[in-house]
């Protein structure tokens, strides 16, 4: 199989862009094989000279054992990652808006809208999103973060005249 020497980067196009340079790999349209000493995570970028646009980690399978330990990782174009980011998002939106009208007309009228109940909606529209099982365990953990501080309880009156004004112009 044919090699590539690619470039790795973690958190691409922001302040926190980390690089690895000249990184040993075999790039096949299906599966890609890297080093088990490569540091390669869901979401960092692969540039591959002469490709025409960076290419997005999927999946990364680690194999540690014979033949040779490697890990095998599943690309997709940019275009395409970003395609399905937007529709993850789409539906994740959809979800909650549907939620939050769910609960706002089965529990609350508008003037007992409160920051629990959004985040109550959010948690809910979160859990029964298609988001990964990861992602979608770390967004819940944050959101009940947020609902525990004590801060939120305060921004009660300020999100009632926020939702009023969203929905009624």
């Amino acid at each position: 199989m044919k090699s590539n020497i690619v470039k790795i980067i973690r958190n691409y196009k922001s302040e926190n862009e980390e690089i690895q340079d000249n990184v040993k790999a075999v790039i096949k349209s299906d599966v890609s094989f890297f080093d088990l000493d490569v540091d390669i995570k869901r979401f960092d970028y692969v540039i591959v000279p002469n490709k025409d646009e960076p290419l997005v980690v999927d999946k990364v399978r680690v194999y540690d054992g014979r033949p040779p330990g490697h890990k095998e990782v599943v690309l997709i174009e940019e275009s395409k990652f970003l395609e399905n980011i937007g529709k993850s998002r789409k539906t994740a939106l959809e979800g909650f808006q549907s939620e939050l009208s769910i609960t706002l007309t089965k529990d609350f009228s508008i003037n007992n809208f409160t920051v629990d109940v959004y985040l109550n909606a959010l948690e809910n529209a979160v859990d029964k999103s298609n988001i990964p099982k990861g992602d979608r365990n770390k967004l819940i953990k944050k959101i009940r973060e947020i609902k525990e501080n004590p801060y939120i309880e305060n921004l009660n009156t300020t999100a009632i005249v926020e939702v009023k004004q969203i929905i009624f112009h």
